[in-house]
Parts: C-alpha cells; structure tokens; sequence
C-alpha cells in the first residue's frame, strides 16, 4: 500500500510540473505569436533604419498612434538608437497604459486581438511600499463580431510612478474576464488587482499579468 502511495504521488507531481511547463510554454509561445503580428507592422521602420536611413516622423507617428504597437516600437527605436524619433506625446503614463492593455490583451491566452476603442476612466492612486503609485484604469470594447461582444469593459495598467524610464518601468497591465465598465468600480478593481499580486486576496477566474 506505501508503495503505491508512493507511486500516486510521484504521478501527481509528474502531472503537476507537466502542467506548470505547459502553462509557462503556452505563454511564451502566444507572446511569441503577438510579437510576430506587430513585428509586421514596424518592419518598414526597421528596415530604413537598419539601412541607415531615417524614418518620416509622419511614419513613425502613424505606426505610435496604434496603442498595440507602441510598446515593441519604443523598444526597438531605443535598441537601434532612435529613441529621438518616438513622438513625446506617447511618453505619458496615459499614453503607456493604452499601450500596455491594448499589448497584454493581443495574447492568445487573453483577448487575441487589440482592442478596437481605448478610453480613460480614472487614475487611482496607492501607496505601494511607501511610494507613491498611480494605476490608470481605462474602458475598452473590442471590433465588431469579435467574441468577447461589444460592451465597454475595464482593465487597467500600473503601477507608474515618477521617474520611471517610458515603457521600462515595472507596470504591467490587466483585466479580469465580466468586468464591465458601467458594473465595476474602478477603486476596487486597483485593491483587487494589488492584493492578488502581493497574496493579500483571491482572485478566482481572473487573469492577470505582463504576458
């Protein structure tokens, strides 16, 4: 009878570690997958630069005003010592959270697609070790006939706080499956997002996460 035991448990943990890889590979490979689709879109910027020749701001720009984008085009302008070109309006921590949620939901484990309409909805403002932090909540609703519908729902992205470099601090974004805009309370989303990630709540059925 031990040794079955002893084999049960073995078995478990086998099927545990399995699961945890699975997990842990099938958010690489959907990062990896959302990458590819933006990379698309910043090819013809990197290809001029890498030629050395540079971009039209007017092409840059175009490329900055898609919230999904921002992210990948800020890293790669500052890797290819362009970060003079990204346009300083999309250096705000407002302009950073649209990017971060319109990024994070684009994963095959989240939303799959960009959001279609961004808006602001509030700043919340916490203490997170002493320091001062702020977390934009924001309302979004995806494309037409996409299956996540068409109401505003709510996410957010944080914590930002002063001094940060753009796009390079620790904020992450998030949002949590049925949370409506018009149903949930923006203050509450923040403390439930921050007790999740220090331990200090349960989140039951929500995702969370830089993916």
């Amino acid at each position: 009878m031990t040794t079955f035991l002893t084999y049960a448990a073995i078995a478990v943990a086998v099927l545990l570690a399995a699961f945890v890889w699975w997990r842990w590979t099938s958010v690489a490979r959907g990062a990896r997958k959302r990458d590819e689709r933006i990379l698309t879109i910043l090819k013809p910027l990197a290809d001029e630069l890498l030629a050395g020749r540079q971009p039209s701001p007017q092409a840059v720009a175009q490329v900055a005003d898609l919230p999904h984008a921002r992210v990948l085009l800020h890293r790669m302008l500052t890797d290819l010592d362009a970060a003079q070109l990204f346009p300083e309006r999309h250096l705000s921590f407002e302009a950073q959270a649209e990017a971060l949620l319109a990024y994070w939901l684009m994963h095959p484990n989240e939303l799959q697609d960009p959001p279609a309409e961004l808006a602001s909805v509030a700043v919340v403002h916490r203490q997170l070790g002493g320091v001062p932090a702020a977390f934009h909540v924001l309302r979004f609703r995806m494309p037409d006939g996409h299956w996540a519908g068409r109401d505003w729902l709510l996410g957010l992205a944080g914590p930002f706080c002063e001094g940060d470099p753009p796009y390079g601090g620790p904020a992450g974004a998030f949002s949590r499956a049925g949370d409506k805009a018009d149903g949930t309370d923006p203050e509450q989303l923040v403390d439930w997002f921050i007790g999740m990630v220090t331990g200090g709540a349960g989140g039951g059925g929500a995702s969370a996460g830089g993916s």
